[in-house]
Order: structure tokens, then C-alpha cells, then sequence
């Protein structure tokens, strides 16, 4: 039964016979959850939004630092004494300059004989070349994490046994030697003199 009821107990009668009175206050709506909007009853969004748009922008940045990875294959500068061009190998002062077809067409030649050789010893030699050199890195990895650093540190165990011996023997033997001798030539004091007689000892112990 839906309202709010309220119920009083009333004394009216001196021989006060309870009596019940109803007083039946009007219904108060609750609202228990959120007005949910029917589909369509709202505007729809023109324009990207904002998941999309930061989406897209890291789709972005992904594909430039992929194509920078594929166009820069020499990101640690490791050859750069080996580019050369045109301009770094042939230069003609005044005085000495060829014609300018005779120029246009050496740099030709030059540049295109070049990318030519360079393009057919990478196409036969590069994949043999790349793969005797990732093998003999992995061997010489293999070398290093299996058998120098191993070797070195027990030499340094070794060594740290043979340092403490030595320091003991020297501690016994050659420090009490060496601390008598500055014992006694710290005492010593040697006085310079212009006039002195030839005869005369400079050394005063």
C-alpha cells in the first residue's frame, strides 16, 4: 500500500477508550535511480571524439617513428666518415673547371655508377656478410658470458687470496724495516752554507 501513514493513539472520552484515528498524508514520489534518456533523445556528437582523436594521434605517432626508423639506418653515427659524395671527393678551383656538360655528366656517372655497385655487392654480398657477422657475435657473445667473465672472476678470487698473503708477509717483514729507517732519517737536517769550509761536515745528526 503505497503513502505515509502516521497513527495516533487520542485520550477524548475521560474513561479514555483509545480510539484510532487515520491521517493519510498525500503520496511523495521517490525516485530511486536516474531518468534514463530514451536512444535517440539525444543530439548526436559531430566530430571526432576525444578517444578517437588521441587514437589517431598515436596511430600518427607510431607509423613517423616508424618511418624515421626505416629512413635513418645509421642512428649511432657508426660510418659516417664513409659518405661521401660528389662534392667530398672531385672539386674544380678557378682556373681548373671543365666544361659544363663534361661536369654535369662525371657527377652523373659518378653518382649513378656508384649507387649501382653499391646496390649489386649489398644484393649478393650483404645477406652472406650479415649472416657470418651475426654468427661470429654470437660466438663472441657466447665466449664472453660463458667463459671470459667466468675465468676473470675466479682469477679475481685467486688474486684476493695472493693480495692478502702479500700484504701479510709485507706487514711483517718490510714495514717495520722501512719505519725504523724513517725513524732514523727523520732526524737528520742538512744545513747549506756559502762560506762553509770544505772540511766542515754538512750532515748534522
Amino acid at each position: 500500500m503505497n503513502g505515509c501513514y502516521i497513527f495516533h493513539w487520542f485520550l477524548k472520552v475521560p474513561g479514555r477508550f483509545p480510539q484510532l484515528y487515520f491521517f493519510a498524508k498525500p503520496e511523495i514520489p521517490i525516485k530511486l535511480l536516474p531518468d534514463i534518456p530514451e536512444p535517440g533523445s539525444q543530439p548526436a556528437l559531430h566530430g571526432d571524439s576525444p578517444i578517437r582523436v588521441q587514437v589517431m594521434e598515436s596511430t600518427k605517432t607510431q607509423n613517423v617513428t616508424v618511418e624515421e626508423l626505416l629512413e635513418d639506418r645509421d642512428p649511432n653515427n657508426l660510418n659516417q666518415h664513409v659518405q661521401l659524395l660528389w662534392d667530398d671527393v672531385i672539386g674544380e678551383p678557378e682556373g681548373g673547371r671543365s666544361p659544363e656538360s663534361a661536369w654535369r655528366v662525371s657527377r652523373f656517372c659518378f653518382k649513378q655508377s656508384r649507387r649501382c655497385c653499391y646496390t649489386v655487392l649489398s644484393i649478393l654480398l650483404a645477406p652472406p656478410c650479415a649472416l657470418v657477422l651475426g654468427c661470429g657475435f654470437a660466438c663472441l657473445a657466447f665466449e664472453q658470458i660463458w667463459c671470459a667473465t667466468p675465468g676473470l672472476r675466479c682469477l679475481r678470487v685467486y688474486c684476493f687470496s695472493i693480495r692478502s698473503l702479500c700484504q701479510s708477509l709485507l706487514a711483517a717483514t718490510v714495514t717495520p724495516t722501512m719505519e725504523s729507517i724513517g725513524h732514523l732519517c727523520k732526524h737528520i737536517r742538512v744545513n747549506m752554507r756559502k762560506d762553509a769550509p770544505e772540511e766542515k761536515d754538512l750532515l748534522i745528526i
